[in-house]
């Protein structure tokens, strides 16, 4: 296909950008885009096309020289180097558009400050790590149980588990590849049994309160296989999509492993630096409120660090998809345009959107407080339906967010104005987007609990075969066998988060703009409008 960027074809969708003269009215390149395309001219002949072009009355009203045609979308992944956006002005669109300066600058200075205080804490704790002079990197312990120890093997064994659950994920995202509509279709009955099967236990338990709950939404699940099946096939076609983009882009995967080292590495740094401030601090004959403050300041900042995190790789990840949808193979390594964009222009938006995240994360944590200390049942009933709902909230609130942030790698805007096109999108097509994210996170969940199971399986073959002399008694193999299934879980989360941002952000780029993948994949876009025909509608 011709690269939608090349001015040397003149029946090009995005005209040649000048260089000198920039976006004024007047300019000849406007007489020459109208010229071009009009409706009777070579590109859209109706005769031509098996489906008539889409309205475009969402753009119509945004451009202010009367053109019916969305301006060019940004150049994702890749430097201006041929003066492409040098001169682009942003009342040419407010469709599509780049960045233009830091976003929400305050938003990351506050982080920065943030993550400042964390870390003189981190020092303060490294120190008293420092001053209790022990054999083992750890506070010394106070008990009759002094720790856990393993030997070398068994690291070893928790390495190869991290191999092999990377290794499975990998072809279990070759099978949702080669058969989606099959792993939708298996996956989604797959859920509905085991949330049966928690029911069955919880009722063999006793635990009545538990097993109905979990009745009533194992039998609504069961509901939506069928009210949801006209949903697969265009769930398949996403599903498909997202992984060979996949595929094709490996550093997609290279995000994702990176941004679970980095995530893992910090919340091990803020286990130590928590068990460091309490020793340091704790103090039998005061309130304590010194460390209290620390305690919920390191919870706090866990929670917000923890979410920019994330949300850089979800942001980085969409740029990706979004350079693909738009560009085709215009740009062969868009991770690096993606990635700069993340940490500089949008990380601003990034930080506000995870500080909000944050804060609900923080009501959360002492909702689990107050309950957890309260002797009043009345108060702890109360307490528990105040969870419920804040839980609720929070899903939908975080579930929101990712498709905001699918709007900040795109449009390249801060975060209120992506949360407002956001909203929006979710009045629209919330509906439809909320079904397919159901559908495909079964086939996440599932392969996620795949991974795990055969993770621990290969600990505990391991126990079994090696019998290392602190697991005489049997008493080590629950711990062996979790911390290998907690390891399986992570390595595929690498792949799902991939797939979740490539799902999110395609949605986004069909939702508002269909034609552009009419443009760069013809017949991707045949059969994405035949499983959702109101995708020729726009928004």
């Amino acid at each position: 296909m011709d690269n939608p960027y090349n001015s040397s074809q003149g029946n090009n969708y995005y005209p040649p950008q000048p260089v000198q003269q920039g976006y004024a009215p007047q300019q000849q390149p406007y007489t020459s885009q109208q010229q071009t395309y009009t409706p009777q001219q070579q590109t859209y002949t109706p005769q031509q096309q098996p489906y008539a072009p889409p309205p475009q009355q969402p753009y119509a009203s945004q451009q202010p020289y009367g053109q019916s045609y969305p301006p060019p979308p940004p150049n994702y992944g890749a430097n201006p180097t041929h003066g492409e956006y040098q001169n682009y002005s942003p009342e040419a669109g407010e469709k599509i558009r780049p960045a233009s300066g830091w976003n929400d600058l305050w938003a990351a200075i506050l982080w920065l400050l943030n993550l400042g205080a964390f870390i003189g804490l981190a020092v303060v704790a490294l120190q008293t790590y420092s001053s209790n002079q022990m054999s083992y990197n750890g506070v010394q312990s106070q008990n009759a149980y002094p720790g856990i120890t393993f030997d070398t093997s068994t690291f070893k064994i928790f390495g190869f588990s991290a191999i092999v659950g990377f290794g499975i994920s990998v072809l279990y995202l070759m099978l949702a590849n080669m058969f989606p509509k099959q792993l939708i279709y298996t996956t989604f009955i797959g859920s509905i049994i085991v949330y049966f099967g928690v029911t069955i236990y919880y009722f063999v338990r006793h635990y009545y309160s538990a097993a109905i709950v979990f009745l009533i939404f194992s039998c609504l699940y069961a509901l939506c296989f069928f009210w949801w099946r006209s949903r697969i096939p265009f769930a398949t076609v996403m599903l498909e999509t997202v992984s060979d983009i996949t595929k094709k882009y490996p550093s997609t995967l290279a995000v994702g492993i990176v941004s679970l080292i980095i995530q893992t590495a910090f919340s091990f740094l803020f286990m130590f630096t928590v068990i460091g401030i309490y020793q340091a601090w704790y103090s039998s004959s005061s309130n304590n409120s010194k460390l209290n403050c620390a305690m919920v300041f390191l919870v706090f900042s866990f929670y917000w660090t923890s979410q920019v995190i994330s949300y850089v790789c979800h942001v980085t990840l969409a740029g990706i998809f979004a350079t693909v949808y738009f560009l085709n193979d215009g740009i062969s390594h868009p991770v690096g345009g993606s990635l700069r964009r993340a940490l500089t222009t949008s990380f601003g938006s990034i930080c506000f959107g995870a500080l909000l995240m944050a804060l609900v994360n923080l009501v959360r944590y002492f909702l689990q407080i107050a309950r957890e200390t309260s002797d009043n049942a009345c108060l702890s009933f109360l307490i528990c339906i105040i969870q419920c709902i804040v839980n609720c909230a929070a899903g939908l609130f975080e579930w929101f967010n990712y498709y905001a942030f699918s709007g900040v790698a795109i449009y390249g805007k801060p975060f209120i104005p992506s949360a407002k096109q956001t909203w929006r999108l979710i009045k629209d097509r919330g509906l439809e987007a909320m079904i397919n994210d159901n559908l495909i996170g079964n086939v996440l969940f599932m392969g996620g609990l795949l991974v795990g199971v055969l993770c621990s399986l290969l600990g505990f073959i391991y126990l079994q075969i090696t019998r290392p002399i602190y697991n005489e008694n049997g008493g080590m193999t629950p711990v062996v066998i979790m911390m290998c299934f907690l390891i399986g879980i992570s390595m595929f989360s690498a792949i799902s988060t991939v797939i979740s941002s490539g799902v999110a952000t395609t949605y986004v780029c069909l939702a508002e703009d269909p034609d552009a993948l009419r443009r760069t994949k013809p017949e991707l876009y045949e059969r994405v409008r035949e499983t959702w025909p109101r995708i020729v509608q726009g928004i």
